[in-house]
């Protein structure tokens, strides 16, 4: 799923999310785009999707979207960085930040990365758990557009329009969300389904 269909598909049943992700304020540094200012001054190549997103799609002031437990939190423009400030400090608990891993959002300090040495026309997304000792990655979609159009999917169910309380205390989503994200997630989330729909309970 390339981003402009995943952009059409969050505003099919997310506003609020489209106009953030499709704000037209394109960060520009020294006159050149963000993607550009990255690439040269790392002398690091950029995969297509993922400078389609820094140029295009990265919310300026950020995106916090809930999810079940903490938020996913899509890091603000200026924020984008060869290495992520916010694990600049963990060198002495974890293994080194990886020259590849680029940092897109993270999820209660989660890392959620695209792996730049992938250079294929899309740019697979993964997360990892900071507290395992180790980073070790998981893919959890087949491309940025894929991540985003999952991660607003969970939010929307949980914002479910006409419902008071969308989880049950055992973490089942109430029918009329269930009945809408599911299926939903079944088609565009492809082989990564359990990985987005197993935080609830009744997704099977």
């Amino acid at each position: 799923m390339n981003l402009n269909d995943a952009l059409a598909l969050i505003a099919s049943f997310s506003k609020k999310s489209s106009e953030v992700l499709t704000a037209d304020e394109n960060m520009l540094v020294d006159g050149k785009s963000l993607s550009t200012s990255l690439s040269e001054g790392s002398r690091k190549g950029l995969p297509v999707e993922l400078i389609q997103y820094i140029d295009g799609v990265s919310p300026v002031e950020g995106l916090s979207l809930e999810g079940v437990g903490h938020p996913v939190e899509l890091i603000k423009s200026a924020d984008l960085a060869w290495q992520p400030k916010m694990f600049a400090e963990l060198s002495a608990e974890l293994p080194k930040w990886q020259d590849d891993w680029f940092l897109i959002a993270h999820e209660g300090g989660d890392p959620i990365i695209v792996k730049t040495s992938e250079q294929g026309e899309n740019s697979p997304v993964y997360s990892a758990m900071q507290g395992m000792g180790d980073w070790e990655f998981a893919l959890i979609a087949d491309s940025i557009g894929q991540f985003l159009v999952c991660i607003c999917a969970i939010q929307h169910a949980l914002n479910f329009p006409g419902l008071g309380q969308p989880l049950d205390e055992d973490f089942n989503l109430a029918p009329a969300a269930a009945n809408w994200l599911f299926p939903f997630l079944r088609q565009h989330a492809n082989a990564h389904y359990d990985e987005w729909a197993s935080v609830f309970e009744n997704y099977l």
